[in-house]
């Protein structure tokens, strides 16, 4: 019969690594902590996302939103 490794305890090891957290998004609207890999810098600013980039970009005049 053969196991299944995962469950018999062996063949995968666990990470044991936890991400650390580099910041928070600079969006006012937002607050969402930032971890290591994720989110995006723009001039020196950390923003969770696309969206949050966009609307704050638009806030401050430096893009316009054509679909509204």
């Amino acid at each position: 019969m053969l196991e299944n490794g995962m469950v018999a305890g062996y063949g995968y090891e666990e990470s044991l690594h936890v991400p650390k957290q580099v910041g928070k998004c600079n969006y006012k609207y937002c607050d969402e902590a930032l971890f290591e890999g994720e989110g995006i810098e723009f001039d020196g600013y950390l923003y969770c996302s696309t969206g949050c980039i966009g609307e704050h970009l638009i806030e401050e005049g430096a893009a316009v939103d054509l679909s509204a």
